[in-house]
C-alpha cells in the first residue's frame, strides 16, 4: 500500500512539473546584462496564475505575459489547453550563481511547484556584446564640489530602432546640472570590434560628500533589428526581424576626497576650479539717501548654485539689502553667477578704492590660490554736512568742503539736506525763472527720494504673495519652481543652504516635512520621461499646504 501511495504522489509530482517549465535566455547570462526567466504554464483552467518566487543573488526588473490557445477534439470532445509564458526580466551585479527558490504557481484550487533555478552568472562574454549600456565619468578621484561630467552611452553592432527609458539614475548625493543630449551615432572600436555608440543622458554632477560614492545605472529597453551584427551592412534585409532587449549601465564607484583643511583663506569662496570674477558698477558719485547697486560676475566650473555672496562694501554710511544671486549655465562644463547688490546712502562719506582678494581650491596644484578683485571707489553728498575722508598720512582725518558732481568743478557749495545750493543768500535772490528751476528741482529730487524711501527703507515684502502662491499651486498644478518660491519663505536661518534644509528646520510636524521633501523630488523628476509604471504622481495635499500657510502668518508673511 506504502508504494502504490507513493507512486500515486510521484505520478502528481511528476504531472505538476509538467504542466510548469521555466528556462532562462541567455543560458549563461553576464553580470550586470539583463536576461530572461521564462515561467510556462500549461492549464485547461480559465482563472489567471498567481506566481511566486524568492529571488537570491538577482533583481527582478520587470514582467510580460503571452497567451496561446491550442483546440483538439478527442472522442468527439472539445479541449482547450492555454499556454502562458510569464517573461521575467532580471540583472544581476555579481559574478556567480544566482538562484530561484520556493517557486509556485496558484491557478484556481490548483497549485504548481517547481524545484529550485540555478542560474550562473558569467564576469562578461567571451564574444564581443551586440548591445550593451555604459556610464563615463571625467574622473574616478574627485574634491568635494569638483565637477564631474557623466555621459550616458548606448553601443550597438545592430541596428538600433528605438530606445525607450526605463529607469533614470538619481544621483543622489550630489548636485546635478542636466544636458540636453545630441543622440547622433558615431562610429568607434571597442574591445576589439566596431560599434555605433550614441549619447543617451548626460550631466555634470558635483559630490557634497566624502568617501565612495556610486554614479547609479541607466536603464533603456532596446528595439533592434537582428541579423548579422555588423552595425553598417543589410539594414534592409534585416528590418523584419525585430528584437527587444533590456539594458542597464554599471554602477561606476568614485572616491571623494576632502579639501585640505591647512592654508585654507578665510576669504575662501568654497569654490573648485579656477574662476574669474568681475563687479560691474554704474557710477561712482552719489547723494545721500540715494540707491547704490553693483553686480559682481562669477564664471568658472565650480558648484556656483552654493556660493555666497562675498562682502563688496563694508561702511556704517551704507545699509545693505538683500543681496540677489542668479545662476546660468555656460555650455556643458562652466556656469556664470551673477550677484546683485543693493546699497542706500545714509550719510555723507568717502569710501576710496580697494583690492580684496578671493580665494578657490586648484584640484590641479592641490593648493588654495586667490585672485584680486577691484572695488570702485565711492563718494556721497549732499546730507547736510561734510564729507569725510580716510584719514591722510599724519593719521589726521580732513574734510572736503566741494564735491565734483560734474565734469567741471562747482566751487563753494554746502550740502544741505536734499541737494547743494549757492551760498548766495536765497532771499536776495529774486523771484525769477532761476527760483523757479531750483524750487522745481528740489521737488523732483524729493519725490524721487520718497520712492526710493519705499522701496529700500523698508525693505523687501512678501506680504500676501505666501497665499497667491498657494493658489497658483492649487488651481494651476503643482510645480517644482512655484513651489520652492513659496517654501523658501520659511527659511529665518542663513545656515540653511537648500529648500530641503529650510523644511527639515521649520515648526511643520513631520509628516508635513515629509510631505514637502517627497513632493519636491517628484517634482524635480517631472521633468523627465519617466516610465508610466514606475512614475510618481503628486498631488495638493491641502491640509499640509493650510498648516505652511499658518507657519508663513505666525512670521508675518
Amino acid at each position: 500500500m506504502k508504494r502504490v501511495i507513493s507512486i500515486i504522489f510521484l505520478f502528481f509530482l511528476f504531472n505538476s512539473w509538467g504542466q510548469l517549465k521555466i528556462d532562462i535566455n541567455p543560458l549563461n547570462p553576464v553580470k550586470e546584462e539583463s536576461f530572461n526567466v521564462i515561467f510556462e504554464i500549461i492549464t485547461e483552467l480559465d482563472e489567471e496564475p498567481f506566481v511566486s518566487f524568492d529571488p537570491v543573488g538577482v533583481e527582478v526588473l520587470g514582467r510580460r505575459k503571452e497567451v496561446s490557445l491550442s483546440t483538439s477534439i478527442i472522442n468527439g470532445k472539445f479541449s482547450s489547453t492555454k499556454r502562458i509564458k510569464l517573461v521575467y526580466e532580471m540583472i544581476s551585479e555579481k559574478v556567480g550563481t544566482a538562484r530561484l527558490t520556493n517557486i509556485k504557481v496558484d491557478i484556481g484550487s490548483q497549485s504548481l511547484t517547481h524545484k529550485p533555478v540555478r542560474i550562473k552568472i558569467l564576469g562578461k562574454k567571451k564574444t564581443p556584446r551586440n548591445i550593451f549600456l555604459k556610464a563615463e565619468v571625467s574622473k574616478t578621484e574627485a574634491y568635494i564640489g569638483e565637477g564631474i561630467d557623466v555621459k550616458y552611452y548606448l553601443y550597438s553592432r545592430a541596428p538600433i530602432v528605438q530606445t525607450e527609458f526605463k529607469t533614470f539614475p538619481k544621483l543622489n548625493g550630489f548636485i546635478k546640472r542636466f544636458h540636453k543630449v545630441d543622440d547622433r551615432e558615431e562610429a568607434l572600436e571597442y574591445e576589439g570590434a566596431v560599434y555605433r555608440r550614441s549619447l543617451k543622458y548626460s550631466a555634470r554632477v558635483y559630490p557634497e560628500k566624502t568617501g565612495t560614492v556610486f554614479i547609479d545605472p541607466l536603464r533603456l529597453n532596446v528595439q533592434y533589428a537582428g541579423g548579422s551584427g555588423n552595425p553598417f551592412g543589410s539594414f534592409g534585409l534585416s528590418f523584419n526581424r525585430f528584437k527587444s532587449k533590456g539594458v542597464s549601465s554599471p554602477k561606476v564607484k568614485i572616491n571623494i576626497l576632502p579639501l585640505p583643511t591647512e592654508g585654507i583663506p578665510i576669504n575662501f569662496t568654497g569654490l573648485v576650479g579656477e574662476h574669474e570674477f568681475r563687479l560691474i558698477s554704474t557710477k561712482q558719485k552719489y547723494v545721500v539717501n540715494e540707491a547704490i547697486e553693483a553686480k559682481l560676475e562669477v564664471v568658472g566650473p565650480g558648484a556656483l548654485e552654493k556660493m555666497e555672496a562675498p562682502a563688496i562694501y563694508k561702511d556704517p554710511a551704507l545699509e545693505q539689502f538683500d543681496t540677489k544671486g542668479e545662476f546660468f549655465e555656460v555650455g556643458t562644463t562652466s556656469g556664470r553667477k551673477v550677484f546683485d547688490y543693493t546699497y542706500l546712502a545714509r550719510a555723507n562719506v568717502t569710501i576710496p578704492q580697494r583690492d580684496i582678494l578671493i580665494a578657490y581650491f586648484d584640484p590641479e596644484s592641490k593648493e588654495y590660490k586667490e585672485k584680486s578683485l577691484s572695488i570702485s571707489g565711492l563718494i556721497i553728498g549732499g546730507g547736510g554736512g561734510q564729507v569725510s575722508n580716510p584719514p591722510d598720512s599724519t593719521g589726521n582725518g580732513n574734510t572736503q568742503n566741494e564735491v565734483d558732481n560734474t565734469s567741471n568743478t562747482v566751487k563753494d557749495i554746502t550740502f544741505g539736506n536734499v541737494a547743494p545750493l549757492f551760498t548766495e543768500t536765497w532771499k536776495s535772490i529774486p523771484l525769477n525763472w532761476h527760483k523757479w528751476v531750483a524750487i522745481s528741482l528740489i521737488v523732483v529730487i524729493f519725490i524721487q527720494l520718497t520712492e526710493l524711501l519705499a522701496k529700500y527703507g523698508k525693505g523687501p515684502s512678501t506680504k500676501g504673495e505666501a497665499e497667491e502662491l498657494i493658489k497658483t499651486l492649487r488651481k494651476k498644478g503643482l510645480d517644482y519652481s512655484t513651489l520652492s518660491r513659496l517654501l523658501y519663505m520659511l527659511n529665518r536661518n542663513p545656515e540653511n543652504k537648500t529648500i530641503k534644509e529650510i523644511v527639515e528646520k521649520s515648526n511643520l510636524n513631520n509628516n508635513e516635512k515629509s510631505y514637502f521633501v517627497d513632493l519636491l523630488d517628484a517634482l524635480e523628476r517631472k521633468n523627465f520621461s519617466y516610465d508610466k509604471a514606475k512614475k510618481k504622481k503628486v498631488r495638493f495635499k491641502a491640509s499640509a499646504f493650510k498648516s505652511l500657510k499658518k507657519e508663513l502668518s505666525n512670521a508675518g508673511i
